[in-house]
């Protein structure tokens, strides 16, 4: 029989894999909502659990966790009975894993954790075993098959357990609330912590910034746009207070429309009530802005008063 290249394996695997994703999609029931809202209602810490390749991916989800902006740590199984199981408190929540359900050192902690009021949430690829029927809350992370052409080392097990665990963290942190912001508190250090503490009074444009009294000509207009040439123009009224803007596109549609767009009053084309970001949000947030409305230049606005220009190629550049 002709072996298999490297390349239709590796595929097969990959199919395989995803299948078994599929699948678990379609399991997903109600015990996923009572797991989110149990580790979200939690008043303790969240501790993870699990022996060999699921250890691994308890440590994974415990990383995930404390960095979304949940207090979670991993517990050795082993290390726990002789000793550790003391960093349990009363009011923590317990996500253990395992595929069988029935690992020995798993089973043997169980009881314990019941004694110390801890509530067991279990991810497993057996919904029957002893660990699923001590658990409070039982996650099916089953799998038809490993992808692995022998059907033994666990693959497609442990992948479905990593997505189930990343979905749980990411529906967690979404339930509270978790945001940029926050997400940078967690990571100050590193490029993406760098990236996410950059602030819009970093990157704005504070001088020389174009704006025109609502009362004004549109040729008056055409002047200060290509004066500065920022993509747009700040609308102001008698107290200097933003009332609208006019950007580079607008101008075109304006022309466009207009034969005799000399006589025109700014006030009656301008974009009232535009969109603005405070010099102190962070760039990662008024870039979501940008992005979500398609458009590329914001003014920047303090206690009601301009103070700048924001530009998205310079959020760009800042975070690269």
């Amino acid at each position: 029989m002709k072996k298999k290249s490297n390349k239709q394996l590796a595929k097969e695997i990959i199919n395989r894999e995803i299948a078994a994703l599929k699948r678990m999609v379609k399991l997903l029931d109600n015990n996923f909502d009572k797991a989110c809202d149990a580790i979200s209602l939690n008043k303790g810490k969240i501790i993870t659990l699990g022996l060999g390749k699921s250890s691994f991916i308890a440590k994974k989800m415990a990383a995930t966790l404390c960095s979304t902006g949940s207090a979670a740590l991993f517990l050795h199984p082993v290390e726990a009975m002789h000793g550790d199981v003391g960093v349990i408190s009363k009011n923590d929540v317990a996500i253990v894993y395992s595929n069988s359900g029935e690992t020995e050192e798993i089973i043997k902690l169980l009881p314990i954790l019941k004694l110390l009021k801890c509530d067991i949430i279990s991810i497993t690829g057996n919904t029957s075993s002893s660990l699923a029927k001590y658990s409070k809350i039982s996650l099916d992370a089953s799998v038809l098959r490993e992808a692995c052409p022998n059907n033994l080392a666990p693959t497609s097990s442990i992948v479905c357990a990593l997505a189930l665990s990343d979905a749980l963290a990411m529906a967690i942190s979404y339930q509270n609330s978790f945001t940029i912001k926050d997400f940078a508190k967690t990571h100050p250090e590193g490029e993406l912590g760098r990236r996410l503490l950059i602030t819009v009074s970093d990157i704005m444009i504070s001088k020389k910034l174009p704006f025109i009294h609502c009362d004004d000509n549109f040729p008056n207009l055409l002047n200060k746009t290509t004066k500065y040439n920022l993509g747009l123009v700040m609308i102001i009224d008698n107290e200097k207070k933003l009332i609208g803007v006019i950007t580079d596109g607008d101008i075109k549609r304006i022309i466009k429309k207009y034969k005799n767009f000399e006589s025109i009053k700014i006030k009656n084309v301008m974009t009232k009530k535009p969109f603005t970001v405070d010099s102190e949000m962070l760039a990662a947030e008024a870039l979501t802005i940008l992005e979500e409305n398609n458009i590329s230049t914001l003014p920047v606005i303090d206690q009601g008063k301009i103070v700048g220009i924001l530009k998205f190629e310079n959020i760009i550049k800042s975070i690269k």
